[in-house]
């Protein structure tokens, strides 16, 4: 019998990547990375404004590439892929025009960053945000009860604001405002209607206000009163959503002639890239997946009828039906994660860019060696120094805040901090301070759920930092005082895509079922150090105390 294989595809901050699957296996024939050039240069970017766009044509060359290249690599199993499902980052939306394709493709806005992609970390819509947050707390209808209480700058509808209110040429030509996750499936569809293409229902539960409970988004009266200039995109967009193990479409003729796929592939409705990590990683009920990566994404499971319509106060994302369909998805976690070590990287390589790079006492080539080895080898030595540290109660103490505070009880507007220092501090201490800060903050959330009512039986680390940094991995372990599995799976979104390309392949009736038998992964185990446990909750105190502080 001819085997089924699938391609699942993770658009993720840096890069995209695909497997080619078994879907009765979970073999992997071939995988493939492609890094987003524009991005890598950071074009169209102004960290110091928090601004971090992307240019669809980056996404476009990427999913070119990774598909072109893992059926490359097995071209003998082109024509036994039945199905292909995609998962990115979010809320990263783009204003399209009527035909669904990004303002940014057309050559008048080709170095526009507002007629791009919004990245999800992009928080230039700060203002926007709290305007919304504040109209929700005196609605009748609080809209924003699904995400804590509070609607983020990370948001759909705070992003696309922002973007129509800084150009009267965009709120001419946007027709409406579409996730990258609903965007990939409408490009491998053909799909070019926004008002009617199978969008997300992570998404639009997680990032657009969206809920059953309320008939679907907000009135119009509510956006109208926020911004009468949101009513055209309100009107355009789709108004129904799907869960991620339904299919959005069949392949494109042209996207299956490029590629020697068979014309009855079918694409899947997109999907949050966190949420279909915690699917590769096995999530179920009672497992918290610990997505780690430039930010953190901490994903957990309970029954609906569990909690009743009830909700945890202070956690961004709660959702019935999201991660896994017939399950309330929670989605919580920290606005940056890697971004605070590659900041402090950055931050130690100041004199290397800028006075060793153009030192005249070594010709060009060996600067630029240096530099690159220097910058190479910089977080791996702080982190062996780190090790070794024999941490007291007033040793240097951080908060994690360096993109604001995502959960629990979001807090955009507080930035990170650093205490404790003297003469004598050196950057391992720093460095251990801001590793700790994150672990401080992943206790805060994790007893947060437990609190309200989350089963917690298992934490399961996925993610770069998780397969790349062992010293965080045990300050994870050492501060939450539980075991920490790591799977051996370096493409766990991925992975999750591959899961639900497998259900609407016609190969499985659920995702709990194609889990076990997709998802069967070796694990490093990380287990707590009792003996640290009572000084670090010393440093925890006061680490909780700084953040009040700074609310003040």
């Amino acid at each position: 019998m001819e085997e089924t294989y699938v391609i699942g595809i993770d658009y993720g901050t840096d890069s995209v990547r695909a497997l080619l699957a078994n879907a009765s296996t979970g073999e992997i024939a071939a995988d493939s990375v492609f890094n987003y050039p524009r991005w890598s240069k950071q074009a169209y970017c102004a960290p110091a404004e928090s601004r971090f766009r992307q240019h669809p044509q980056d996404y476009l060359d990427g999913l070119c590439g990774v598909i072109g290249n893992v059926l490359a690599a097995r071209p003998e199993l082109a024509p036994q892929v039945k199905a292909i499902a995609v998962d990115t980052t979010a809320s990263t939306p783009c204003l399209v025009d009527r035909k669904g394709t990004p303002l940014a493709l057309r050559p008048e806005y080709a170095e526009n960053p507002d007629a791009m992609f919004v990245l999800w970390k992009d928080h230039t819509a700060h203002r926007e945000a709290e305007e919304i947050t504040a109209l929700c707390a005196r609605s009748g209808i609080n809209y924003a009860r699904h995400s804590g209480n509070h609607y983020s700058s990370e948001c759909f509808w705070a992003k696309g604001l922002h973007l129509l209110r800084g150009s009267e040429q965009l709120r001419r030509d946007a027709y409406a405002l579409v996730e990258l996750c609903d965007w990939i499936p409408a490009v491998l569809t053909g799909a070019d209607d926004p008002s009617a293409m199978h969008v997300s229902h992570c998404a639009a539960g997680s990032k657009q206000m969206w809920a059953e409970e309320w008939g679907g988004f907000p009135p119009e009266e509510f956006f109208e009163e926020i911004d009468p200039i949101l009513l055209p995109i309100v009107r355009n967009i789709s108004k129904t959503n799907h869960t991620c193990d339904r299919v959005a479409g069949r392949i494109a003729p042209e996207w299956a002639a490029r590629f020697g796929l068979p014309a009855d592939v079918v694409v899947g409705v997109g999907n949050i890239d966190a949420h279909a990590g915690a699917v590769g990683a096995g999530i179920g009920c009672g497992t918290v997946v610990l997505n780690l990566g430039t930010s953190a994404c901490y994903m957990a499971l309970m029954p609906s009828e569990e909690m009743n319509g009830r909700l945890v106060e202070g956690i961004f994302g709660q959702v019935d039906d999201s991660i896994v369909p017939g399950m309330v998805g929670f989605e919580a976690g920290l606005s940056a994660f890697g971004d605070v070590y590659a900041w402090f990287k950055e931050l130690l390589c100041w004199p290397l860019k800028q006075v060793l790079a153009r030192s005249e006492l070594l010709d060009a080539q060996t600067r630029q060696q240096l530099v690159a080895e220097c910058s190479e080898r910089i977080l791996g030595r702080l982190t062996q120094e780190a090790e070794r540290l024999v941490i007291r109660e007033d040793s240097p103490l951080a908060t994690d805040w360096l993109n604001g505070r995502r959960n629990p009880y979001p807090a955009p507007g507080l930035a990170g901090t650093v205490t404790g220092l003297r003469l004598s501090t050196t950057a391992p201490e720093i460095y251990y301070a801001f590793a700790e800060a994150t672990a401080f903050a992943t206790k805060a959330i994790l007893d947060h759920l437990a609190a309200n009512g989350v089963v917690i039986e298992k934490l399961t680390g996925i993610g770069g930092i998780s397969q790349k940094s062992p010293f965080v991995m045990q300050l994870l372990a050492d501060v939450t005082g539980r075991k920490i599995s790591v799977i051996d799976c370096k493409q766990a979104c991925a992975m999750g895509s591959v899961v639900y390309a497998s259900i609407i392949a016609g190969r499985y009736g659920s995702v709990e079922e194609a889990q076990r038998a997709l998802c069967n992964f070796p694990s490093r185990v990380y287990a707590p150090a009792a003996e640290r446990y009572p000084l670090l909750m010393q440093r925890y105190e006061r680490y909780k105390a700084l953040g009040q502080t700074r609310q003040r």
